[in-house]
Parts: C-alpha cells; structure tokens; sequence
C-alpha cells in the first residue's frame, strides 16, 4: 500500500468521525427531565415506635429477700389487690420476735419501777409531810394560847417568843415535806418517762418491720392484665427492685423517639403515619401526637451511635377493627419534620453543588445550560427553589452525567 493511499484512508476515518458527532450533536443527548412546579415540600423521618399502656404500672418490691412464690405469668387477668408474688422476709421474722421480747422486758421493768421504789419513796414523803402538818398545827396553838396568856400577863415575852418560833419551824418543815414530796414524784414520773420513751421507740420500729412483712405480699393496684414479669422463684430482690408491669389495653399509645434536629417544628396535634406490619400485609393507621418531652435524652441508634432524641408520644383516635394490638408491638412511625406549601420546588436528585452553591442543568432552547439557585428546605422528593428558576422550566434529573457540557443540545 502506497503512502497515499494510507493518507487517505486515515482521512476517511477521521471524516466519519466527525460526521457521527456532528450527527450526535444535532440528535441531541438523551437525558430525563422534570418541570419546575409549584407545590407542597414535605420532609419526613422513619422511626420505629413501640405500643405501650398509658395506665401501665410498674410494680416494684419494698422490701428485699428472696422470690418465694409467683401466682402469675405475663398475659394473666388480674384484679385489684390480686396476690402477685410472695418475697421470703426470714430475717424480719427474726427481727420482729427480737423486739417483741426487749418490750415484753422494757414493759416489766417500767412496772416494777412504778410498783417499788418510786412508789414508796412517794408513799414515805407523803407520809412524812402528813406528819409535819400534825406538828404545825400543835405549835399554832400552843403559840394561840401562849398569846393569850401573855395578853393577860400569865406568861413572859420569852416564853411567848419562844413559841412562835417553835410554829414557824414547824411550818418550814411543812414546806420542806411538800418539796421532798414533789421531787419524789418528779423521780418516779421520770423513770416511767424513760421506760415510756423506750416502749414509744420499739413499739415504732416493730410496726415498720410488720408493715415491711406486709408488703412481702405483692399484689396488684388494679384490674388489668400482666404486661412483664421481670422474676422468677428463687430471685434475689432489693427494694426498689421492679418485678411487674400491670395495665389494660384499652388505653394504647405509641412511643417514640425523633431526632434533636429534627423535632423543631413537631409539635402536639400534627398527624403521623403509623404501618403496623403484619404478616403477609402492612395495616396503615394513622396517628396524632399528643406529647413531645421538653428534654432530649441519649439513645442508642442501630448502627450503636449514641445521638440525642426527644420521646415523642402518639396517641390512636382509631385503632383497626379485628387485630389484638398488645403493649410491646412495635411499628413504623413516620413523623412530619418540615413541610411547605405552594412553593416552587424541583426533584432534590436535579440540583447539584459547586464550590458551595447550588445548580441545575435547565433546557434553553434545546440545550442544556447550567443555573445557579438558591434553595429552601429539602423534602424526601422535592427542594424549595427560591430563585434562579421560573415555573414551568424543564431540569435535567441527572446532572452528573458525564457526557453533559454547557450548551448541549438534549432531547
């Protein structure tokens, strides 16, 4: 083959080339697009929730020992007061027989101290101040009739004084004799005081210790149906300890938790979707909330993160007809975050960034041309457009295609 003969046929080739991108070119690239339209962005988050009793109740122990007896299972019909569980409380049993007998003894020794010595130490001041009495009366009238013989000149000045003196001693020892006297009393009602301060402190502590006995006896504060048994026979309890969960089923609600960043604009009375999935089917129901927690708290997430989320509680004005729901079931809650209407908005998938702003790739006159935008809130399928697009212009809905350059023709 001669050197121009293969000039020309490379030119050939280059010419066929040229000619099938020109013919591409003029065909224009395939790409999918979408308008730009005015309506509703909505963003939403999935969370799992879990029905519970809004009448359950925890039902704790009060008293620690060891799980002697359980009457019940989860699932059972129980009645107010109904015998749950029996906890061994031995060493109560020990502690109440010990006091017992210290106020049995207590009790005895305060009767003998009221019976003995203090009674008779009363019994003798008495005695004693009677007698001093006796001899005060003797001296004021010896002293009566002392003055009246001096009165008439039958006895000297000393004789009568001397008989005043005898009266105000025997008097003093009249005053002598009630204060003896009280003290004794006081010393005899001090010592019944004392035993009386003791009997008071062991009769408290053995109706604390009969009131703990009591509430060995665990049972139930109302009708309903076991939703948890935490124990078994042979478990040991302390007191705080839980060992059931009693509640009915009419009152369910759903609880949940969201996301610190999103619960902003959640709030009571907005409606959630609830899919309850069932074998073989998904019951969709929906929901309202009725409580979001002023406090977020730390959960754990299922990828083992810790984030912070707010509890969220659901209530169901209609639950479906035919279908036991039971506290526990666990569902798909998906919760409203943000939602706008009438606003202009393009698929999310259509807007891309560059160097921190945001594009599309817009149809102008058959080609397609890059549009800077500025966006509002981003929905599941949907982003708010607030500028750089008009209502009813067509996007490109895969602006990372590698073959699309500004100002090519697409169809």
């Amino acid at each position: 083959m001669t050197k121009w003969k293969k000039r020309a046929i490379i030119g050939a080739g280059i010419l066929v080339v040229v000619i099938l991108i020109a013919v591409s070119a003029f065909k224009g690239l395939d790409v999918a697009t979408a308008e730009a339209a005015k309506g509703t962005v909505t963003a939403t988050v999935v969370e799992k929730g879990t029905l519970v009793s809004k009448d359950a109740v925890d039902i704790f122990s009060e008293v620690q020992g060891t799980v002697r007896e359980i009457h019940v299972d989860v699932g059972d019909s129980v009645e107010k007061s109904a015998l749950l569980a029996v906890i061994d409380v031995k060493d109560l049993d020990a502690q109440i027989a010990q006091l017992e007998g210290e106020l049995k003894s207590v009790k005895g020794l305060q009767e003998s101290a009221l019976s003995q010595t203090g009674q008779n130490q009363v019994i003798q001041q008495q005695l004693a101040l009677e007698e001093t009495k006796i001899n005060y009366d003797l001296a004021r009238d010896d002293y009566e009739r002392h003055l009246e013989l001096y009165n008439e000149g039958a006895v000297t000045k000393t004789q009568l004084d001397s008989s005043r003196a005898a009266m105000e001693n025997a008097q003093k020892a009249v005053e002598q004799a009630e204060t003896a006297l009280n003290a004794a009393k006081r010393q005899s009602q001090g010592s019944s005081l004392q035993y009386q301060g003791q009997i008071e402190s062991i009769t408290a502590r053995l109706e604390h210790l009969r009131g703990q006995k009591e509430k060995a006896r665990i049972t139930s504060d109302r009708d309903g149906l076991v939703f948890a048994k935490k124990v078994k026979e042979g478990d040991y309890v302390t007191s705080g300890a839980i060992l059931f969960t009693v509640g009915t089923t009419d009152l369910l609600e759903i609880e949940t938790y969201v996301s610190s960043k999103d619960i902003v604009n959640v709030k009571n009375g907005d409606e959630v979707r609830v899919v309850l999935k069932m074998p073989g089917e998904d019951i969709e129901l929906t929901g309202e909330i009725a409580r979001v927690a002023p406090a977020a708290e730390e959960k754990m997430s299922s990828l083992g993160i810790l984030e912070d989320k707010v509890k969220v509680i659901i209530r169901m004005p209609k639950r479906p007809e035919g279908i036991n729901l039971t506290p526990g079931t666990t569902v798909d809650v998906t919760v409203t975050t943000q939602e706008k209407r009438g606003v202009l908005a393009v698929p999310k998938e259509a807007v891309f960034s560059d160097k921190g702003e945001k594009f599309v790739w817009v149809v102008r006159k058959g080609s397609a041309v890059t549009a800077r935008v500025k966006t509002g809130i981003e929905g599941d399928d949907l982003i708010e457009i607030k500028n750089g697009l008009a209502q009813g212009d067509e996007v490109l809905l895969n602006p990372h295609d590698k073959e699309l350059k500004e100002g090519i023709r697409v169809k």
